[in-house]
């Protein structure tokens, strides 16, 4: 059973190592700081479920860049889990349509749409759909998965929803070589999802903002550009400009930055 003890040191520890940053390297840092953190985790990934669902391994880490790993005596070799493996055993999941990353999928589809819709991004503890595999070579829920994830030496599996929006959703995949690894773990392996989704959400929040501010600059330089071209006001560029896109039957954003782009090119080469 994990003591307050365990729960208070990876708490303070995930604070520290999952400072808001961009998206990709919050996503990086998470599944890095499952393996280094939390007791028998040898690989965790995370999945995203698109609004148009697909599928794909957002990030992944393995036992074999942990650089914490007890020292062992002579000879003893070293279990292992490389992130390649662990990614590989996650896009498996989703094409057998089978497995802990598949089921808990399923069972946050099942909830309240509505509910799902209007509820905060992130989950608190406790309210995290999970789904466990405790000994995969004898789970007869995922026969075709087992196999391999046996051959690879994974032995047990939990599989913790992140997030769940309207835009996307993601689980967050934990493997350990030893089989029954996270039979007492839940309340750990919840918290860490739930301060994860926490990193997560400032990190997807400084991702739309820098995007946001991104196409405002180039559509205000666009409208500059058609206006000291043509000596129009602002009113008549944006117009010219929306009708562009509604001709092109694209976004006046992309009008705009293809006009940016000419223009910038066209100076470069005088």
């Amino acid at each position: 059973m994990t003591n307050s003890s365990d729960l208070v040191a990876v708490m303070a520890e995930l604070h520290a190592a999952l400072a808001p940053g961009d998206l990709a390297q919050t996503l990086r840092r998470v599944t890095e700081a499952a393996v280094e953190l939390l007791p028998d985790v040898d690989g965790a990934t995370i999945t995203i479920e698109h609004a148009d669902g697909h599928h794909e391994t957002a990030a992944a880490a393995g036992s074999e860049d942990d650089r914490h790993e007890p020292a062992r005596g002579a000879g003893e070799a070293a279990p292992e889990l490389t992130a390649d493996t662990a990614a590989r055993l996650d896009r498996l999941q989703q094409e057998l349509g089978e497995g802990p990353a598949v089921d808990v999928i399923d069972s946050s589809e099942s909830e309240d749409p509505v509910a799902r819709s209007e509820a905060d991004d992130t989950l608190e503890p406790g309210q995290a759909p999970a789904v466990t595999a405790s000994d995969l070579a004898r789970d007869d829920r995922y026969p075709a998965y087992a196999a391999v994830a046996a051959s690879a030496g994974v032995s047990a599996q939990v599989a913790v929803v992140l997030f769940d929006t309207a835009r996307a959703r993601g689980v967050l995949n934990l493997y350990s070589l030893r089989s029954h690894a996270f039979d007492d773990m839940a309340v750990l392996t919840d918290l860490f999802a739930h301060h994860s989704a926490t990193a997560l959400a400032y990190a997807v929040d400084y991702h739309d903002r820098d995007s946001n501010v991104a196409e405002r600059r180039a559509v205000g330089q666009a409208l500059g550009i058609v206006m000291e071209r043509f000596t129009f006001s602002e009113a008549k560029a944006l117009a010219l400009m929306q009708r562009t896109a509604e001709q092109r039957a694209v976004s006046v954003r992309l009008v705009a930055q293809e006009l940016v782009a000419l223009t910038e090119g066209a100076s470069l080469e005088e």
